[in-house]
Parts: structure tokens; sequence; C-alpha cells
């Protein structure tokens, strides 16, 4: 809470008891409305916080704060140096304490040594609320409200250097003041209750650790752990329901519901006090956890959770198999494509297959599916663990007797290839160049997924090329559109035809008269039963090329496939047509039949006629006044286009 005081209105004597303020805390709000105040001034804690000395943030895991009875005082500063005084007024309950980043929720009245109350949150009816341990508020409140329990009231005692410093904070605050505030702790809403529900609670955090990254659910990790009932005084002093265990297990197979829970927010060495119980109507945190020496399991317990080792675990094989880091590597890099990799491999249960150091290079599947797809996510000299289904495991899976094959990797170095943005132009090109012709030795040899593959990379090294010279840029468009046409063959051979059509495109866009980006089009749109389409693309080629040979024979595939298409349209709209009946005579309309009956195939497709290759098929009567007809060319004036 911010309250503005207007030196113009001081200056000319307005008396404090109609000083302006702001209704919310904030330490550079202008927006005030006037508020009557009482003795001093009812002048918010915040509001000083110009002329206090600059907030100190402390670790609260660093401090054991002694429990007080009612009218002990203590000095609660962190440095002992009597800066923070505290006298119990009254005791708080249970064993938590605010810990720093807590948002508390109070009530104060704060008083000179002479009793001359400036400022009451009390008098206003209004909670202040502030984020303990962050320098918000003055140095004294920081340390002494982390010192005080839920429901606790007392008087803090702060000095000038806790409080707002030789300069004080005139007119209300004298220079060189101590303070003195009757501080109640309510609540707090803090980031140690980790899913917001009270359920799993951080009490204390034991034991810290640097490590980097957290636990997901299939990561392996090695726990100890121990489970107590709740004391009424002192958290983890109750009977013992789970004596301390260590083991090991996956995340998702955690002993008991809670456990897994707070292990997803630990780091590898970090040891942490939870206080834990199953809330009412939501999750079960203590589920699975046995009875111990009550006589009912657990609905409240405090648990001890150290996390020894985190194994980071990954799917590989289209999640068929996994790779565990046993041992970490150095830095933060890792393999790309076409990275030159030292490594080590080892099948359990048999000798190494490989040399110690055996050299390959990424990408080019010069060894099994799940050594290169490990390999690529790890880091140089880290150690891991593959449990992967014997047909991805190449030739290391070949004895295996049952469905996985387990194989330990090591990568002892590797050197990446050159990224595309570090290349000169001509490096590109060369590149893009090398690599295509990769892509075509392993499409002549049938893998057509490492083909694609290599046709992708190759395009990434031309494909922008607007900063190229001219020269430059022409074999970069000879490149590109022969990646292009090649992308689309191998599409074609997978029947991935929606790919097909794209890569044709692409290559017409650099070339419109490719007879071979037009005739992989064509068939492609002959698969997705757009014939239409394919029809222009084969004219298109017979217009450039009418004997081309492979053009008439899809041409006339087309023609076959539209009379199977007709005829099942004929019946279709035959038998719908026949339901109208009657408007006229058999005779006068040779239809055809609600089952397809009177269907001229061969006339329809125009084949008992000499038409070249651009002339129509005649109209098909179809019965009650209605014909189909075959629409060549391009719509006219748009028509059509819908």
């Amino acid at each position: 809470r911010l309250c503005v005081l207007s030196s113009a209105l001081l200056s000319h004597g307005t008396p404090l008891s109609t000083h302006k303020r702001t209704s919310r805390p904030s330490s550079h709000s202008t927006n005030t409305h006037t508020t009557a105040m009482d003795g001093l001034g009812d002048m918010d804690l915040s509001s000083l916080m110009g002329g206090a000395p600059p907030g100190v943030e402390f670790s609260d895991d660093d401090i054991e704060y002694e429990d007080m009875e009612v009218g002990d005082s203590k000095d609660v500063s962190v440095s002992q140096d009597g800066g923070c005084l505290k006298k119990v007024l009254v005791k708080g309950t249970g064993e938590a304490r605010p810990v720093k980043g807590a948002e508390v929720t109070v009530h104060y009245t704060g008083t000179l040594l002479d009793g001359t109350k400036f400022d009451s949150s009390v008098d206003r009816g209004d909670y202040f609320k502030f984020k303990l341990g962050v320098g918000r508020v003055i140095k004294g409140w920081d340390q002494g409200v982390a010192s005080m329990k839920k429901g606790e009231k007392a008087i803090l005692t702060c000095t000038s250097e806790y409080a707002y410093g030789k300069n004080g904070s005139p007119p209300t605050i004298p220079p060189d003041a101590t303070l003195l505030f009757e501080v109640e702790l309510f609540s707090w809403k803090s980031d140690n209750d980790l899913f917001d529900d009270t359920g799993c609670v951080r009490v204390k955090t034991l034991k810290k650790s640097t490590a980097y990254g957290f636990p997901n659910e299939i990561d392996q990790v090695t726990v100890s752990y121990a489970v107590t009932a709740p004391d009424s005084d002192v958290a983890g002093a109750g009977d013992e329901i789970v004596a301390p265990t260590t083991s090991t297990f996956s995340v998702k197979d955690a002993p008991f519901l809670g456990l897994g829970a707070v292990l997803k927010k630990m780091k590898e060495g970090e040891s942490v006090r939870y206080k834990m119980r199953n809330v009412p109507g939501g999750v079960q945190y203590l589920e699975g956890v046995p009875a111990g020496k009550t006589t009912a399991p657990p609905q409240v317990a405090d648990v001890v959770v150290t996390l020894n080792k985190h194994c980071s675990v990954t799917s590989i094989c289209d999640g068929r198999g996994t790779k565990m880091t046993t041992v970490d590597g150095e830095g933060w890099d890792r393999p790309n494509d076409g990275a030159t990799c030292v490594v080590s491999i080892a099948v359990a249960g048999k000798e190494t297959l490989l040399p110690v150091e055996s050299t390959f290079i990424t990408g080019n599947e010069a060894l099994c599916e799940a050594v290169e797809e490990c390999v690529m996510l790890m880091k140089a000299g880290e150690t891991a663990q593959a449990v992967v289904p014997r047909e991805c495991a190449g030739e290391f899976g070949a004895d295996a007797k049952d469905g996985n094959v387990t194989l330990t990797i090591t990568l002892v170095s590797f050197d990446k290839e050159k990224e595309v943005y570090t290349m000169t132009n001509a490096e590109r090109v060369t590149f893009g160049e090398d690599t295509k012709v990769m892509g075509n030795d392993a499409y002549k040899a049938g893998n057509l997924t490492l083909a694609s593959k290599k046709y992708e990379k190759a395009l990434r090294f031309v494909e922008h090329d607007q900063s190229f010279s001219d020269d430059e840029k022409r074999e970069t468009k000879k490149i590109k559109l022969s990646l292009y046409l090649n992308s689309a063959a191998v599409a074609l051979k997978l029947q991935a035809w929606k790919d097909t059509v794209e890569s044709s495109n692409k290559a017409l866009d650099i070339d419109r008269q490719s007879d071979k980006a037009l005739f992989r089009r064509a068939q492609a749109k002959v698969e997705l039963e757009e014939f239409d389409d394919a029809k222009k693309d084969v004219r298109a080629i017979l217009e450039m090329d009418n004997a081309h040979r492979e053009a008439r024979t899809l041409h006339a595939r087309i023609k076959k496939l539209e009379q199977v298409q007709m005829k099942k349209d004929a019946k279709t709209f035959g038998g719908m047509f026949s339901k109208l009946g009657g408007l006229y005579s058999e005779a006068e309309t040779g239809r055809v039949g609600e089952n397809g009956e009177g269907f001229d195939a061969k006339k329809a497709s125009g084949d008992d006629e000499d038409l070249g290759d651009d002339e129509k098929m005649p109209p098909v009567d179809i019965g009650n006044g209605f014909v189909m007809e075959e629409v060549t060319g391009d719509p006219v004036d748009g028509e059509g286009k819908d």
C-alpha cells in the first residue's frame, strides 16, 4: 500500500489527517483517494519504502528459528546484530513458517518509541499483503515476519538500519528512528505448496542441489525416503510409518502418488522434508503408503525424500524403445546429421561387437536405427543404455532370444558437420550437389526412406539462394529442379500422392514445361481420382511431344478409369431419377436403367469413334430429361471454378 504525500500540500500546512493515499500497495502508483486518519496519520508501511535502505535478500533455508513462548524476546535478524527483536504476544500454530517468495497476509500497527502511531492496517480494516524476502518492504519486516508461524502475533522492534535509515521518512518518520510494529501473521501462499492444494508442502530443504533438470515420468531415479506420522509439536518426529528406504524405479512407478509427484520437482542430490496429505475430494497423495504402526493408512504424514541419482530416459524407435543416460556427458552440444562420431557399443551378455572405437557418419544408416537415434541424442563422453526391439538393433539383435536388445553405447567424441549458416555460397552448392548424389545412390539401392531424407537435406543447402550471385543461382536452380523431381519420384513409389503433387508443383515453378514434373503430378492425380487435372497434365505433355509413350498410355488408363466411374455414376443417378418417374417415355430417352443397364461405356468414352485426344465424348442420357456430358478445357470467365 503506497501513501503518496504531496509536498506542495504539506508546505501549505495541510493537516496529515487529510493526506491522500492509494487503496492498494504500489511503489509508483499515483491514483489516490482521501481517507480520514487517526493520530499522526494513516500511513502505509510500503509508503515509506522510499526512505528505507535497500532490502537484503536472504535464504530462509539457512536459518533455524527457535520456538518461542508468549512473552519471550529474541533477536531474529539474520546477522544477529540486534537489528530486529521479536517479542511474542500470541503463539502461532503448526510447524511451518513463510519462506522467501511467499505472499504473506498480515495486520500491523506501527509506532515510534514514544508510542506515537504512524500507520495501522488494523485501523483501515484492510489486510496488508507483500512478497517476503525480496526487498519489497523494510529489512526488519523481511527478516522478522520470516520467523513467525501462522496465527502468531508479535512486536518487531526494528533499528533504523532495519527500517528507514539515518534520513528517516519526513515528516512522519524521524531520522535514525527505531520503530515498533505489532504484526499478526494470518496466512501465506507459497511456492512451497507445490500443487496449490496443500497436499504436498515443502517444509524444509535439507540439502540443496546445483544439478540441472528435473525428472519426467519415464526417467529412472534412485531415491531414499522415509515416512513418519506428523507430531503436533515437531514435524518429522512422529511414529515411523515407512522406515528409511532406498530404491530405484521409474518416476511413474513410484511406491506412492505423492512421492512420484514431488520427484518431478526435485534435482539430483537434493533432500527435502515434505508435509503430505490426502486432499478431501482431491488427490490422494498418500495412496500406497502402508499403515505402519497405525490402524489405518495415514491421511497426513511427514515425508523426507532424497533424490540420489537421476537418469534421464528418452523414447526412441517410435516409442518402442528407450535410451537412458547412465553417465552424463560434457557440455551441451550434440551430433548433427552428417557428424563424424566415434562410439563404443556393447550388447548385454556378449563381447563388444565393434572395436573399442568405431567411427561412422550420422545420417547414412551406417549403423542400425537404434544406435543412430541414440547417438544423435548424446553428448561427448556420455554413456547410455538403450533397450530396443530386436528389429531396430540390426546386427546387434541377430542372436537375441527375446523381443528386446540392451545396448550400452558410449559416445567417445564427435565432429559436427558444418552448419548451413556458417557455409560460403560455394560450399552450399557443393554440399547440395554431393548430398543429392547420396540420395540418388540410396534410391538406386531401393532405400527410399534414406533417399527422401538426403533430398530434403540437400534442399536445405540450396533452397534459399537470395544472396547468391547470378552464376550461383543458375547452379542452384539446376540442383533444386533435380531435387524436386527426384522427391516426387520417391513419393510416387511410397504412394504419398499429395507429397508427389507438392514436389511436382515446386519443380513446375522452376520449369513450367518439365514433362517429368507434369507426368508425375498426373500419376498422383489419377490415384487421387482427380481425373480432369490428370488429363490436363497429360495433354500438356502431348502438346509438347505427341509421341510421348508414357503419356499416351496414362491417357488411355485415365479413360478406362473414367468409364468405370461413369458407370457407377449412371447407376447412382439412374436410380435417383427413376424415382421421379413418368416425365419422359423410355423410348424417348433411351435412358440408363436403375441398376445401370443400358449404359454403353464404349460409346460414352468415345472409344467407338475416331476421336482426337482433345475431342469430347458424346453426352450420356441418364434419364428423365437429364444428360451427363464431359467438360473439357479451362472454365470460361470463371464459370465452374468453384
